[in-house]
């Protein structure tokens, strides 16, 4: 029997590494850091683009598109559980043209599906899983699919089949289905007019706003909202300009991100979020934009008895992004990711491992960030026992001289240890960002050392996103990508910071000149709106998508309106903020109350 089917067996296994063979040679030149991890993928991926619109066209089969990115946890999940099943592969490859798409890369696609995900499905969140017409109209979707059915949500498989079942009983159907989505996703021929701009109304959201975010402060642990909590760092900024209770709750919450766990002790950087409300384990994922957004909040609330804490962790995460992210070229990376298995316990530490590395010093140290013989994280907070017997340690407020020597030994045995995966391509809008902190922290802290550094990021965002004269960016360097609105925004943003803190004309001169390009290519007068992709978007869109992604920087935006459509983008905004849900994104709210500043 065995002999029978060993032919068949050995064809099957040869087709599937034709196949991989394939996606490998696809995705292995591929400039992004996340469509190079599925190159080794049993999966024959292709990138979004003319080849596969092709394919899908000439064979006349369904699309599977995934969309995902290299910072997801849950885009590596499925990676690792679904996508590397050799069975799942066979079929996945025979019933779709697989499609992948990296949404740091292209975020003009990801807002395109994302507002089909949302509207039509009513989900939210990454990555993205949608099946496709071969015209590239979506008629069925979902955000994260675990391998099996999780709690009565449909697993991967199950929604996959039901898909394909769709298409080979009724492609006519599937097409209808896909279109109707399309026409209702399509905003009307002529939008009504942008509301007219009421800043006694704007006043009264944000001030229901603010009493609503007050409501879910953590008076015990500092925070807002639920688990995980994420140090939110435009809610802090909107929070700070308020005053009474909501200003105390932000200035509280700086405090207690300042002896966190979220804020590493050793290298100064800060993690994305953490999986508890006491901030004691730390999402361990490190981003170039978090860096410079949580350094502008330290920046905001340095002043009165706080201002050199919080100016210290302000440098902490400039000084993490300059060591850390910065590339011998200039310019910055994006990420540091230890969330993969193997990379578990890079930020954690036995007891015995710190004695052994700070001896007599060993005793204070551990009492000050929080060392306990049996680890320091809850079982409650670590159902799998990842950190069982390890330590997670705390920050201090402010470091002294010895402390900051055992910090530098305890870092140069972290660096021993296996490193974890960087993305090397950051985007121009994070670029961007960074110039803006470290322009400004070199301006209010009085510290020439981040002025300097803010001119070579200048000159490298010069070097590697500014294509023409006129303003025109890419997104990422090296590519032919334009750049997003959100990227515009942000660096004229740096570029007007750094200006002010160097008195740059030439810089001032570019910002003015993106702010023209910005609004030539994605503002629409007639919506009083920032689209997320340029008009017209390009081969595969069905329409022109608002942004989506993860939160813009507020200021950034509040800039971009601020030469030139400030009255009608701040009515749109506030008229987009959900009264019946007063509790509305941080950036929006520090965007709109930026624009009563003005």
């Amino acid at each position: 029997m065995l002999k029978k089917f060993l032919p068949c067996l050995l064809a099957s296994c040869a087709a599937l590494g034709a196949l991989s063979a394939r996606a490998a040679d696809r995705l292995r030149g591929e400039s992004s850091a996340f469509l190079r991890e599925f190159a080794d993928s049993p999966v024959d991926w292709m990138p979004w683009g003319g080849a596969a619109f092709a394919r899908a066209k000439a064979e006349q089969r369904p699309v599977f598109l995934f969309i995902g990115s290299f910072t997801s946890e849950l885009s590596g999940a499925m990676r690792r559980q679904t996508f590397a099943n050799t069975k799942n592969a066979q079929w996945l490859n025979k019933q779709f043209v697989c499609v992948i798409v990296d949404r740091d890369e292209r975020p003009d696609v990801a807002a395109l599906f994302a507002a089909y995900v949302s509207d039509l499905k009513q989900l939210s969140g990454w990555p993205l899983n949608v099946w496709l017409t071969p015209e590239f109209e979506p008629y069925e979707g979902a955000t994260y699919l675990s391998p099996s059915e999780d709690w009565g949500a449909p697993g991967f498989l199950k929604l996959a089949n039901q898909a394909r079942s769709a298409w080979d009983t009724n492609p006519a159907g599937c097409r209808k289905r896909a279109s109707e989505s399309v026409s209702q996703l399509r905003p009307p021929a002529r939008p009504p007019a942008p509301p007219e701009w009421n800043p006694e109304k704007t006043r009264a959201r944000l001030n229901a706003s603010a009493a609503a975010w007050l409501a879910t402060f953590d008076a015990a642990q500092g925070g807002f909202g639920d688990v995980p909590r994420t140090p939110e760092p435009e809610l802090i900024r909107f929070m700070l300009l308020q005053q009474g209770a909501n200003r105390e709750a932000a200035i509280r919450t700086l405090r207690a991100l300042a002896t966190s766990a979220v804020r590493d002790p050793l290298d100064g950087g800060f993690f994305r979020h953490a999986a508890d409300g006491a901030w004691l384990i730390p999402y361990q994922q490190k981003t170039l934009s978090d860096q410079a957004r949580i350094a502008l909040a330290f920046l905001d609330g340095a002043k009165g008895p706080d201002a050199k804490s919080f100016a210290e962790c302000a440098k902490g995460a400039l000084d993490f992004a300059l060591s850390r992210l910065s590339l011998p070229d200039g310019g910055f990376a994006s990420s540091l990711d230890a969330t993969g298995d193997e990379f578990a316990g890079y930020y954690a530490w036995g007891e015995p491992e710190i004695d052994g590395a700070l001896g007599a010093d060993s005793r204070a140290y551990k009492a000050a960030h929080g060392v306990l013989p049996a680890g320091n994280v809850p079982a409650t907070d670590d159902p799998s026992a990842v950190y069982a017997g390890k330590n997670l340690l705390r920050s201090l407020a402010e470091a002294n001289s010895s402390d900051a020597h055992d910090d530098a030994v305890l870092l140069g045995v972290r660096d021993r240890r296996p490193a974890p995966p960087r993305d090397d391509r950051s985007t121009a809008g994070a670029n961007g960002l960074m110039l803006s902190a470290l322009a400004r922290a070199g301006a209010q802290l009085g510290d020439p050392r981040y002025v300097e550094a803010a001119r070579r990021t200048l000159a490298a965002v010069r070097r590697d996103f500014l294509v023409s004269p006129g303003g025109a960016l890419r997104r990422l360097k090296g590519t032919d990508l334009e750049a997003a609105a959100d990227d515009y925004a942000a660096v004229a943003l740096g570029c007007a910071d750094f200006a002010r803190a160097a008195n740059d004309r030439d810089a001032s001169a570019l910002a003015v000149q993106l702010l023209v390009r910005l609004d030539a290519r994605f503002y629409d007068p007639s919506a009083g709106v920032f689209f997320g992709a340029p008009n017209p978007p390009g081969p595969g869109f069905f329409m022109r998508p608002l942004g989506a992604g993860d939160p813009p920087s507020a200021e950034s935006t509040a800039t971009a309106a601020r030469d030139s459509h400030a009255m009608s983008i701040a009515a749109a905004l506030s008229e987009s903020l959900d009264e019946s849900s007063a509790q509305a994104p941080g950036d929006q709210l520090l965007a709109l109350a930026l624009y009563l500043s003005y």
